[in-house]
């Protein structure tokens, strides 16, 4: 990685003068009257029907075979009723980060695009860790993986104007990654995510757990980054064999559970 762009980007952060990107409005808005006390599916829908493809995602991940649902709904209003407000306010946040994640073409748009298919990854295995291990909430797995990397975004950025040869480097993206925790932190914190979340950005590369404590998000994303980051089946057998694997309620990934990953993939990407 080009050392002078790294100083730069070192700089920034020391400095506080990193441009954060803006989290888009609908869906900022949504989730603020998801949280309220009085929210209410009404309530959520009039905000998401603002914003025409986010009420297109959230319809058709509602009438997906994820839900099982035998029959189909055409209105937002039932459509949130039928996943709930919180799983509402988990994939509100997901297509919105999907968003920010659409990548241009070039250089610039390959680093973005390698972002969002590890989180978008990492996120569906995840939720299926969840589901097979029953030791933590799927649908705050979700959110939590898609989020893990999201300090990488405005690295990138900050780099858009750089020459294409810096930017194709093979060593660009790796050379980030003792700065990703630091910008990631700082960017859930403009965005008023939750202090949980903070934690997921910005220790999800340690798999330490305490095996007398509850599971937390950051356990099962770091274990979902690890296994995704698993250079081969053997490395991936050896994490099934921690003792994070053992809180979690995981001694195997099956090929069942890889494909349920691709179905979540599927829906919620």
């Amino acid at each position: 990685m080009d050392h002078t762009v790294f100083n730069r980007m070192v700089e920034s952060l020391s400095q506080n003068r990193l441009v954060l990107p803006a989290f888009p409005q609908a869906a900022m808005r949504a989730r603020e009257v998801a949280s309220s006390d009085d929210a209410s599916a009404i309530s959520v829908a009039r905000e998401i029907a603002k914003d025409p493809a986010l009420s297109a995602r959230i319809l058709k991940v509602a009438n997906s075979s994820l839900f099982g649902f035998s029959f189909n709904t055409g209105s937002l209003q039932h459509a949130i009723s039928r996943v709930g407000l919180e799983h509402t306010k988990t994939l509100v946040t997901n297509f919105a980060l999907m968003q920010l994640m659409n990548p241009p073409k070039g250089a610039y748009g390959n680093l973005i695009r390698t972002v969002r298919d590890h989180s978008v990854e990492v996120a569906a295995l995840g939720y299926v860790i969840c589901e097979k291990g029953k030791a933590f909430n799927a649908n705050k797995a979700l959110l939590g993986g898609m989020l893990h990397d999201v300090g990488y975004l405005p690295l990138i950025q900050f780099s858009k104007s750089e020459p294409e040869s810096v930017l194709s480097d093979p060593g660009f993206l790796p050379g980030l990654k003792d700065l990703h925790g630091q910008a990631g932190n700082l960017l859930l914190m403009y965005w008023q995510f939750s202090p949980e979340l903070v934690d997921v950005v910005t220790a999800h590369e340690s798999l330490e757990c305490n095996p007398e404590s509850d599971v937390s998000l950051r356990e099962v994303v770091a274990f979902a980054n690890a296994l995704v980051n698993a250079p081969d089946p053997d490395a991936a057998s050896l994490l099934t064999q921690s003792a994070l694997a053992a809180k979690l309620n995981i001694s195997e990934i099956s090929d069942a559970d890889l494909e349920r990953k691709d179905e979540v993939i599927r829906f919620f990407a």
